[in-house]
């Protein structure tokens, strides 16, 4: 079961930055970040970091906020009742600019293996790389599916826990 935590309090601060700088095998489909900041009832400001275009919040807002290994991934604005679910509202693609180079890797060390006349070992090398691709795209696609049903689990959970305690805390 993913552990996830939760913060709520008031969005003290929204910035919308465009163009991120993106390493070579990062892709965000979003190309923006915005970076929250959130003021709990105990004054302590907390800041979160997300990839996305949505946001269903604005400065003053009440908000409960869901992370997942210290990554925002779901909010809820309790002023307004909306609600977004980072995992599904702009989610990386299931392919990479570097699956394609570690596709291209396998492929050639099966031609020089196929080169040094190792046809059975160039033959498993192929079939090792025509399976890479529908194993590593099917993987990442269940594991998002996975991951949205239990970030709005994870909201309806926490809205329930919320009611007067804005402090960061488990949710099981």
């Amino acid at each position: 079961m993913r552990t996830f935590h939760w913060v709520s309090g008031e969005l003290t601060e929204v910035q919308r930055f465009i163009n991120v700088p993106m390493r070579w095998c990062e892709q965000y489909p979003a190309r923006e970040r915005r970076e929250l900041w959130i003021r709990t009832t105990c004054g302590m400001e907390v800041k979160l970091v997300v990839h996305a275009r949505v946001m269903p919040a604005r400065r003053g807002h009440q908000v409960l906020a869901v992370l997942h290994r210290k990554q925002l991934v779901g909010l809820r604005n309790l002023s307004t009742g909306a609600q977004v679910n980072f995992v599904l509202s702009d989610p990386p693609l299931p392919w990479r600019r570097c699956d394609g180079v570690a596709l291209a890797a396998q492929l050639s060390v099966a031609a020089g293996l196929a080169l040094a006349d190792l046809p059975l070992v160039a033959l498993a090398g192929l079939a090792t790389a025509v399976l890479y691709v529908p194993i590593l795209v099917g993987t990442r696609l269940i594991t998002r599916t996975l991951v949205a049903r239990a970030v709005e689990s994870a909201l309806d959970t926490a809205a329930q826990q919320a009611a007067g305690r804005p402090a960061i805390r488990r949710v099981k």
